[in-house]
């Protein structure tokens, strides 16, 4: 399992991945969670409808992502997470580029964050992952 974190605040922000390994069109399974490590509740804000996203980079730059064929709308939220309360978020990347193609074998860095705003930078945890032949 390939596992990241990075903090926003008192947010935590987890991405992991089921392995570390994968063999070429195993899908790859990517969560991504934000937890409140305060003692008091945190008001996220939000300028569209999503809450997530998930991009893959190869050496040439970025060849996925999981928001590129989606739309949100332009409509500012909020989410309030209570004291140790978590939101947790999933997605599946095929192995292929944004057109479809498939993957060389390789190493591959999967990167994931939530979308609010009010932190500066989002922080976006990444790890790294090996497409075998």
């Amino acid at each position: 399992m390939g596992v990241s974190y990075a903090r926003a605040g008192t947010l935590y922000i987890t991405l992991a991945t089921e392995k570390e390994i994968y063999f070429p069109g195993e899908p790859v399974r990517m969560y991504l969670a934000k937890t409140n490590f305060s003692l008091l509740p945190v008001t996220l804000r939000y300028p569209t409808t999503q809450r997530y996203d998930f991009s893959i980079t190869g050496p040439g730059g970025e060849i996925w992502r999981w928001s590129a064929d989606r739309l949100f709308n332009p409509v500012i939220e909020q989410v309030i997470l209570g004291p140790g309360q978590h939101r947790l978020y999933a997605a599946e990347w095929p192995q292929t580029t944004h057109s479809g193609e498939r993957i060389s074998p390789g190493v591959y860095r999967v990167t994931g964050w939530n979308t609010f705003s009010g932190f500066g930078l989002y922080p976006a945890p990444s790890v790294l992952i090996r497409i075998i032949s």
